[in-house]
């Protein structure tokens, strides 16, 4: 999965040429964090629908998930996952610094350490 969840990642970077790479993230829960970006979305079968990469790592069982997300409104998310399955989130749970609890510029994102 890994593997899977790499070569993805380099063949969405490689799309997005010299643009700056940006990502914000969302702790869902201990063990899984989600992570948006502004990676053009790659994935055949959803690229239609879905602009940008989303991931999630689960750090207990060091696993990982790739999808594609799209703005449903201006206040909501919707991601739908490689697997099938799809989630819809608050847009502002990832413009909160997990580590600090206090909200991001949204011009602000950090670049991704691949």
């Amino acid at each position: 999965m890994k593997k899977l969840l790499l070569a993805l990642m380099l063949l969405a970077v490689s799309t997005v040429a010299s643009a700056e790479v940006k990502y914000l993230s969302y702790m869902y829960n201990d063990n899984v964090k989600i992570t948006i970006t502004n990676v053009e979305c790659s994935i055949p079968k959803i690229k239609e629908q879905y602009q940008f990469v989303v991931f999630a790592k689960n750090s207990s069982n060091n696993t990982a998930l790739i999808g594609c997300y799209k703005k449903q409104d201006e206040n909501m998310i919707e991601i739908q996952w490689l697997d099938g399955d799809i989630s819809v989130f608050p847009a502002n749970v990832f413009l909160v610094d997990p580590m600090t609890g206090k909200y991001v510029k949204p011009g602000s994102a950090r670049r991704i350490e691949i």
